[in-house]
């Protein structure tokens, strides 16, 4: 069984671990976005923005995974 003295000292820890707690919100000004813009998934080192090329990835991707065109 746990002593009182022991008892008392862990909610003293407890409560004063909960009020160090810092505030989590992003400071943002009017009219603008907090959230960062997203890229193209077509924009990186692989495609160099060609979307074309990333659409027959994707294309050539998904035939793969189609198990009527594998096996046939």
């Amino acid at each position: 069984m746990i002593s009182p003295k022991l008892f008392l000292a862990l909610g003293a820890v407890v409560v004063v671990t909960a009020c160090g707690e810092k505030p989590q919100a992003v400071a943002v000004k009017p009219g603008q976005s907090a959230a960062k813009p997203d890229d193209k998934p077509y924009q990186n080192e692989q495609f160099k923005g060609d979307r074309a090329a990333w659409e027959r990835t994707l294309r050539a991707r998904a035939d793969n995974q189609n198990e009527y065109k594998r096996v046939n």
